[in-house]
């Protein structure tokens, strides 16, 4: 059997296993209470020391977490990242019995699948059709996260206020990253496993349940489907795009995007008139962990397809130039070149110039090419690249670079510095538009739209990393950009040959926490530090900001790894609101609950309800399982 690459790290800890709270012993173990698995001569022990532990050997890092840390899956997490999620190529070495054994050894749970209980559904349907108040990453209209005071039904001085209304188990996670569609009386979310729910807003009960084939990552869009009514628009991990009719669930078409067997999808879609448009990423950064792999071949991008249809439109690669043979690595197996630029993130539609915006990651071998690290507008139409702003050159990297065993690291390796969230279309008080990035460097960047992304300025907030700097997003309401930092000091990148870091600015002390800019220059003009005493007893905690933020009227609302969501004033940054949500919770769907790190999408404001995910155990992160929805009392 081959042996794994320290692609089994961040792999086993962020498959398909997306998603929330577990079994009892994994919440144990989530809370330090329960040590790891012991070390005996089960099967699962076995498949164990021949496959996985020379990258999880006990020391928990950043990207190869440790046993403790594994301990706090569930075995469907952890099955299901070895079958159809981020792990799957390495779980195609091993057989069913043997994914099974690892799974449930890892765990200390035998393997089961809930269901939700009939108690868990409504009695009665939802309307057709309805209001909009939520769709896609960003809320629609340039993808900026901000809901005025008529879609979010809240304002700053309502969020002291707000109470618990109800709290949603996914059933067998430890991560939560899907964010919901908000129609009239209604969420539409979606799921670690495939599941798509239609839950009630006033009471989180479940009107249906719709079955994908892989974990949903991305937000829900709303658009207008094949049959004239309301569409709901997601893709899977698999990279099979859906949609399906918003009322009923009903399946309308289904196609696929992947066009290489590495191919994913963890962003979200865009839907504009009679396009989808769909972020392809690549695995191919976890499979170069192995040494026998033949790395690396593919090429982010972004597909188009017919909103009537599913019929495919056009294909934008990131990397335009077929990779080629350019030597062995010392294993003796191929390597190829140019890869990568993957789009983790989620296009962005600007309908004024017929442009669509993406962000793209690091190249996986060398030559690095022009197109990663960069943002790129595409002809919508056409799907052909009308300007690339790169903003680091030479950034190759892939997850052989943190193996004991480096032979598909490229030389020398690069910092890891992708733009992995959604550019933002932002609309100043004075008319004038700006398209602002943040990427993992710790660099903001405004972008001229009308002088083909040239810089109009940039600010830097942090020293950056491999996980941030600006990691998920951020946020402005016209007059200020609200950007969260994480400066992880965990998540900076050496290279394995030297030592040394591949970061320039390495030796800056890490200036955490979330950052007000204003739009004509990037003056910071207030900064909210995070608040480590949080993290004190907490296992697992990290007082980073890394979730995208949302902002309302007088308000921005941000997520953090120590499983807070808090709500700092626009004017000065002070705290309005702090819930905690790194807790047991009772829900209304009959699915033992509990909290944990806020990370990936930023809350959901709309119709006086502010739905908040909870629970991210990637990178060793606290485990959650929740959807919160919190209201003003009634």
């Amino acid at each position: 059997m081959r042996i794994v690459a320290a692609a089994f790290a961040a792999l086993l800890a962020g498959s398909a296993l997306t998603a929330g709270a577990g079994p009892a012993a994994a919440q144990e173990r989530a809370r330090g209470l329960l040590d790891p698995p012991p070390m005996d001569d089960s099967p699962g022990m076995r498949v164990y020391a021949a496959s996985c532990a020379e990258c999880h050997s006990g020391q928990r890092t950043v990207r190869a977490p440790g046993l403790t840390t594994l301990g706090t899956m569930t075995p469907r997490a952890v099955l299901s990242s070895l079958e159809a999620g981020r792990m799957r190529r390495h779980g195609e070495d091993l057989t069913a019995d043997e994914r099974r054994a690892v799974a449930e050894w890892l765990t200390g749970e035998t393997l089961v699948e809930t269901r939700l209980p009939p108690s868990a559904f409504c009695t009665s349907a939802p309307r057709a059709d309805g209001v909009v108040h939520w769709s896609g990453w960003g809320g629609g209209g340039g993808e900026t996260g901000f809901a005025d005071a008529a879609l979010a039904g809240l304002t700053a001085a309502d969020l002291p206020n707000l109470e618990l209304a109800w709290a949603f188990g996914f059933p067998d996670v430890g991560q939560v990253r899907s964010k919901p569609a908000v129609i009239d009386d209604r969420i539409i979310v979606g799921s670690a496993y495939g599941e798509v729910y239609s839950i009630d807003l006033e009471s989180g009960c479940v009107h249906w349940v719709f079955e994908g084939d892989a974990a949903v990552r991305g937000a829900i869009a709303i658009g207008v489907g094949p049959d004239g009514g309301q569409s709901a628009f997601f893709a899977d991990f698999a990279t099979n795009v859906y949609a399906i009719d918003a009322t009923s669930g009903a399946l309308h078409w289904r196609a696929a995007a992947g066009t290489h067997a590495d191919h994913v999808v963890t962003g979200s879609v865009a839907v504009h008139e009679e396009r989808v448009f769909v972020p392809l990423s690549s695995m191919e950064v976890t499979s170069a962990g192995d040494p026998a792999y033949e790395c690396c071949t593919s090429s982010g991008g972004v597909a188009a397809f017919s909103v009537e249809t599913g019929e495919p439109l056009w294909e934008f690669r990131t990397v335009a130039e077929e990779p080629r043979h350019t030597g062995e690595n010392e294993a003796g197996t191929r390597l190829f070149a140019p890869s990568g630029a993957p789009v983790w993130s989620s296009p962005t539609v600007d309908a004024a110039r017929g442009l669509l915006y993406i962000g793209t990651g690091e190249n996986y071998t060398r030559p690095a090419t022009g197109g990663s690290d960069a943002i790129t507008a595409l002809d919508m139409e056409t799907g052909e690249a009308r300007w690339t702003f790169q903003g680091r050159e030479d950034d190759a990297f892939n997850m052989s670079c943190l193996s004991p065993r480096f032979q598909n690291c490229p030389a020398p390796a690069g910092p890891d510095h992708d733009f992995g969230m959604a550019p933002i279309i932002v609309t100043a008080e004075d008319g004038s538009q700006l398209l602002i990035a943040g990427q993992k460097s710790g660099m903001v960047w405004a972008l001229d739209p009308d002088a083909e992304g040239e810089p109009a300025w940039a600010r830097r907030v942090g020293r950056g990393s491999a996980l941030g700097g600006i990691h998920w997003g951020l946020a402005s309401d016209g007059r200020r950009a609200y950007v969260p930092n994480v400066d992880n000091p965990f998540a900076v990148i050496s290279d394995p040959r030297s030592g040394a870091s591949t970061q320039m600015n390495a030796e800056d002390p890490p200036t955490p926490g979330v950052y007000a800019l204003e739009l004509a220059g990037g003056e910071v003009l207030w900064h909210a530090p995070p608040d480590p005493s949080v993290c004190a007893d907490r296992a697992g905690c990290m007082p980073f900001f890394s979730a995208a933020p949302t902002a309302i009227e007088g308000a921005v609302l941000a997520g953090s790894l120590d499983g807070h969501l808090r709500a700092f004033s626009t004017e000065d940054g002070s705290v309005l609101w702090d819930i905690d949500t790194a807790r047991e919770f009772e829900t209304v769907n009959g699915v033992p609950g509990r909290g944990g790190a806020l990370d990936g999408p930023g809350p959901v404001v709309a119709r006086g309800y502010v739905l908040v995910n909870s629970g991210y155990d990637l990178f060793g992160q606290m485990p959650g399982n929740l959807l919160l929805a919190y209201r003003l009392p009634r």
